[in-house]
């Protein structure tokens, strides 16, 4: 059963323009109901719940100054009962069902055909993280694990002091160069196209394709908490159940 909350965000989806500069992208603003987005900073997790990155055997050793909090109930657990009851029931309860993640799917077919001409049978499912960036935070230019079929980020700052900060999109300096996910590279081989700024409540969306180049731009600043809900739709490996 859908909540308004997953209407709304999936209507706010549907409308928006896909930006086919420098890859298929869309950016939508007021992406939560201006309450719910409220209710959201209302609830952010104390510091003590988030880890770094690399201790969830996600990643490597490098990227500590991502702090995160993995949304399923075994991580949610380290949230008080307030908190937990937020995230688990008005958000998870929707956010991680196989339906939301076809739909989001549908915004792309294209890019998602060109990867699995079937896709449309394949079971997907969602998967996402609650971040808390910190100084020093920075993510060279890449595109995302074959694993994903797209990505989405919610920018969740209670406001745009730290807007410079969010997600660049890049195009490398050689036209044909083609990444099929997973190294991060230098950012000296990039032009920087554009920087989706970090502001309150807004969704930067895009497929995951061999050039769909992004990366954050060092972060400078001290004492930032740059503060996102990141959400993939991944394709279901066979014999694996969908989420």
């Amino acid at each position: 059963m859908s909540s308004p909350v997953e209407t709304y965000v999936l209507e706010r989806i549907r409308a928006a323009q896909v930006i086919a500069d420098p890859f298929a992208h869309c950016v939508i603003d007021d992406a939560f109901p201006p309450d719910f987005f409220e209710d959201i900073i209302d609830h952010w997790p104390d510091d003590a719940a988030f880890v770094p990155i690399p201790e969830t055997g996600r990643t490597g050793a490098a990227y500590r100054e991502r702090r995160v909090l993995i949304l399923r109930d075994s991580d949610l657990g380290r949230l008080d009962d307030r908190r937990r009851a937020f995230w688990q029931t008005r958000v998870a309860a929707w956010l991680m069902r196989e339906t939301f993640a076809r739909a989001v799917a549908e915004k792309f077919p294209q890019e998602l055909a060109q990867a699995h001409p079937d896709w449309r049978t394949r079971p997907l499912r969602g998967d996402a993280l609650i971040v808390s960036d910190r100084t020093h935070y920075a993510l060279g230019p890449h595109t995302d694990s074959p694993r994903r079929a797209a990505s989405l980020l919610f920018y969740l700052p209670e406001d745009s002091a730290f807007q410079r900060f969010g997600t660049s999109l890049y195009v490398p300096h050689d036209p044909a160069f083609r990444s099929a996910g997973g190294p991060h590279y230098n950012v000296a081989g990039f032009i920087r196209v554009k920087t989706i700024e970090f502001v309150p409540n807004r969704l930067l969306m895009f497929p995951k394709t061999d050039r769909c180049f992004h990366g954050v731009e060092p972060v400078d600043l001290p004492d930032i908490e740059r503060r996102l809900l990141l959400y993939d739709v991944q394709w279901v490996k066979d014999g694996a159940a969908a989420a």
